[in-house]
């Protein structure tokens, strides 16, 4: 259960902190303490608590506030206010909290908060993992609560694009003309409109197949434009995304959570087509994963677990096979492991790689790195024959 404490008093937040980490409930982690509350909007995302402690009295914002716009940032974020007036009470169940306590908080009472916060949490949980998800990274797919994928099947082309994109901008009124100008550039407006339709009622089809209630078309501006409303349905991106951005400092004990997280993209976004529109996404999206990546190699070099930083850049190879840096850090990595072929194998493949997609040589520092190593290479077989 991860938790955030908001009090703009330090005894109250110490007390609070102290009861926290004595309870009888287990895996509590406090993962912020805050006494002004713009710090808490300016990285409650980041820390993607279960639940958070918090304060309706303070100076800057009340809490009554505060906890509106963190429910409008993380909806499924669980508040406890906690206060040394009862007369807030009404308006802190109106905010939909789950509890209010009364400071100076009392052990006996806060323990029946956490345990019934834990069963709501656990109730949450099983209703994510009986959700539904559409899988973008690598392709569209659905993916069961029971961990079954589907490729899905379109009648039309045209229509898996139009879908992928209102996908994308899911949430947000797109006009009509925008898309018929985007997807029927060279039809009239008579034939692009007929053919919209057309698509619009084939995504609402394709959808109702497979069990995507929960994806829904409405046109709240008279036909002149459209909105994708996603409900009850899990996006893989944004799990991806969330998981990400809530990841612990990367060390011995965290690096297993950090492995997980890369691992889960499980390729480039819509990476099974290539939409112009979408570039923008995928780049940004695989630039994320490449410096996270980069990161965990790194992690595993300094922890000198050098297969396992193998195993690190061989992804970022299938992934992003024109990064340079890749094939270099492959090659220094099998050095160290004294592979001698693959490091060999490395050169070769980084060589015609540049030479078909760039016609250019490796840079002067890789090719600087490689002689040298075929001299000491030579130089130490020499010495064995000797």
């Amino acid at each position: 259960m991860k938790i955030v404490l908001v009090d703009d008093e330090h005894l109250p937040l110490m007390r609070l902190k102290t009861l926290l980490e004595k309870s009888k409930v287990p895996e509590v982690d406090i993962v912020g303490e805050y006494t002004e509350s713009l710090n808490v909007i300016a990285q409650i995302q980041a820390l993607q608590p279960d639940v958070v402690f918090l304060d309706i009295v303070m100076p800057d914002m009340d809490g009554l506030a505060l906890g509106e716009k963190l429910q409008e940032l993380l909806p499924n974020v669980e508040i406890v206010f906690t206060t040394g007036y009862d007369k807030y009470a009404i308006d802190a169940f109106n905010l939909h909290a789950i509890d209010y306590l009364l400071k100076p908080v009392q052990e006996v009472r806060l323990q029946k908060t956490l345990e019934r916060l834990q069963s709501v949490i656990e109730n949450n949980q099983q209703m994510v993992a009986k959700k539904k998800m559409i899988q973008l990274l690598g392709g569209i797919k659905v993916i069961t609560p029971e961990g079954k994928v589907q490729l899905m099947k379109w009648r039309t082309s045209k229509a898996k694009e139009l879908f992928a994109y209102m996908l994308t901008n899911r949430n947000e009124i797109i006009y009509r003309d925008t898309i018929l100008e985007l997807f029927w550039p060279e039809s009239d407006i008579e034939k692009a409109s007929k053919q919209l339709y057309t698509a619009i009622y084939t995504i609402r089809q394709t959808l109702k197949n497979y069990g995507l209630e929960g994806i829904q078309i409405s046109s709240p501006l008279l036909n002149s434009g459209y909105k994708l409303i996603v409900e009850n349905v899990l996006i893989d991106v944004e799990q991806w995304l969330d998981q990400l951005k809530s990841l612990p400092h990367l060390q011995e004990g965290t690096a297993d959570k950090h492995e997980r997280v890369s691992q889960a993209y499980t390729g480039d976004y819509l990476g099974d087509s290539d939409y112009l529109w979408s570039e923008g996404e995928r780049e940004r999206l695989r630039r994320l994963w490449l410096r996270h990546a980069q990161q965990l190699s790194e992690f595993y070099i300094r922890s000198q677990q050098y297969a396992a930083a193998v195993r690190v850049q061989e992804r970022i190879q299938i992934i992003s096979p024109d990064e340079e840096e890749s094939y270099f850090s492959l090659m220094k990595l099998y050095d160290l492991l004294n592979n001698a072929a693959a490091v060999e194998e490395q050169y070769g493949q980084l060589k015609k790689m540049l030479q078909e997609q760039l016609a250019v040589e490796p840079s002067v520092e890789i090719e600087g790195w490689y002689r040298s190593w075929r001299k000491n290479s030579t130089v130490s077989q020499v010495d064995v024959l000797n």
